[in-house]
């Protein structure tokens, strides 16, 4: 017997006993390959029949590795309910990451998990939902009225015309902070902080994934040019956090302050005269970390007529319109259902060894809930492929209605500024349906070009590992739709004057 025939059953016996842990099986899955698990097996594009296809053989939780990390899909809706909301308390970590430790990210909300966590989504929280989430509402109507403004002087930029819409709802809401357009330097910024994340998925992730203790070795980090590149994106990130902070702090002693989320938290600290100087600058820690992370976010005649009807065509729709306005509701949901922005949700970490239904869950793997396959399921979905918004109304839309909760998160970590995105879109949407029309610009040929996406959040999973655990595209952070050739004119001249006006 020569040595590769002992090596192969050597492997093949480790790999039988890493199926179990104290006599518990792990859940099923395809069979990894040595030192890189399953990260080949898994296609670099279009990957959702593959996970479809294990689903089918495997069952609802599929059991993979990548390199030195379990990970761990769970593909129906009774298991993702069960795990990420019934458990919440040991299913709501996020995955260890080590270039997130290198690079100072400890106070990013998304990467933390525990008491942390929870005290600054608590922060948020108190400003951006429920019956606080309404204070906001005025200016996000009011951006929404220069977005259809802007759109009706310059309908061929219209990519940057929601870049400045979406910035300014996020900034002025949270440091009180107009954006002056598309090019503003403080939404430079803040771009220039995501284009630095992507330096955390290359080469020397990899590498810090793979030999965690590299990151100790003086001789790696200077020869391999690390610490530069850790220099440079602390930079950015500490320019994010504090510049921003502190033009808010400035204007507060300047009295020229509007109320906002930052504004307004400090002076809820300012009111709290028996705090000593240290809890006043660990809770303006806080503010600034919660502040920083906020940033970080076709034609349809029967949504026109819904409009019409409720406002006479006499007027744009307004927050209480929206009661009445069932239809723009369903648009939002199926969009939201259509193409979700992240497939496999954002991955969550497991606290503690947990067992469900037989089957071992270990501690410290990687949860991702395949939201693709469950917004697709013709059980839920009648007809999944095919856009239908009528398919969230009425009671009928209940369950629809329902499911598409998991867009938002899971558990204790689901989206705590839900509402305040709500509100945006739902006054976004109406307004621009209410004003414009809308279709696609044929193509030389004539053709009607196809609508096509970018790639985000956890859309190449074999990089999963590699790219600190969150695969981020080179060039966007959530899945969204590419550039799309459209004519957008406006319904007539008397909606062109009213925008106008």
């Amino acid at each position: 017997m020569d040595r590769a025939v002992l090596a192969l059953g050597g492997a093949w016996i480790i790999y039988l006993l890493s199926r179990t842990r104290g006599g518990t099986p792990l859940p099923p899955g395809p069979r990894p390959l040595p030192l890189f698990g399953n990260m080949f097996q898994i296609p670099q594009k279009d990957e959702w029949p593959i996970y479809e296809a294990w689903a089918k053989e495997y069952g609802p939780i599929t059991y993979l590795t990548m390199l030195r990390t379990p990970m761990i899909v769970l593909s129906s809706l009774k298991v993702i309910r069960d795990l990420m909301d019934e458990r919440s308390g040991i299913y709501s970590n996020r995955p260890l990451m080590a270039m997130k430790k290198l690079c100072d990210l400890d106070w990013v909300l998304t990467y933390i998990s525990g008491e942390p966590h929870q005290i600054r989504r608590t922060i948020v929280r108190r400003y951006f939902s429920g019956p606080a989430s309404v204070k906001h509402r005025y200016y996000q109507q009011q951006e929404s009225r220069v977005l259809v403004a802007n759109l009706l002087k310059r309908p061929d930029d219209l990519e940057d015309h929601i870049k400045e819409y979406t910035s300014n709802a996020i900034l002025v809401g949270t440091y009180g902070y107009p954006v002056s357009g598309a090019d503003d330097p403080i939404v430079h910024e803040m771009e220039r902080s995501f284009k630095q994340a992507e330096r955390l998925n290359g080469p020397m992730a990899f590498l810090i994934e793979v030999c965690p203790n590299l990151k100790n070795w003086p001789i790696f980090l200077s020869l391999s040019g690390l610490n530069r590149i850790l220099d440079e994106i602390k930079k950015v990130f500490t320019a994010c956090r504090v510049d921003p902070f502190e033009r808010t702090k400035q204007k507060i002693d300047d009295g020229t302050a509007v109320p906002c989320f930052v504004s307004t938290s400090l002076d809820d600290i300012a009111s709290e005269a028996s705090l000593s100087p240290d809890e006043i600058n660990q809770k303006e820690e806080l503010i600034m970390d919660c502040a920083s992370v906020m940033y970080g976010a076709a034609s349809d005649s029967r949504a026109q007529e819904d409009i019409d009807r409720v406002t006479e065509g006499e007027r744009l729709p307004t927050f209480d319109d929206r009661e009445r306005l069932p239809y723009i509701i369903a648009i939002i949901l199926e969009v939201l259902r259509y193409n979700t922005v992240t497939p496999l949700g954002l991955p969550h970490g497991v606290a503690i060894d947990d067992i469900y239904n037989g089957m071992l869950i270990p501690e410290g793997s990687m949860i991702c809930a395949n939201l693709w396959l469950i917004f697709r399921d013709p059980k839920i979905f009648t007809n999944p492929d095919t856009f239908n918004p009528e398919r969230f109304l009425g009671d009928e839309g209940a369950q629809c209605r329902e499911v598409l909760n998991l867009a938002w998160g899971f558990g204790r970590r689901s989206c705590p500024g839900r509402q305040f995105a709500e509100a945006a879109l739902f006054i976004t949407i109406s307004s621009v349906i209410a004003c414009f029309n809308m279709t696609p610009k044929p193509l030389p040929t004539g053709e009607v070009p196809k609508l096509t996406f970018h790639d985000g959040f956890i859309r190449r999973v074999s990089s999963i590992v590699l790219n600190i655990h969150i695969q981020i595209n080179d060039e966007y952070f959530n899945r969204r739709p590419k550039t799309f050739p459209m004519i957008i004119t406006p319904r007539s001249n008397k909606w062109a004057e009213l925008v106008d006006n």
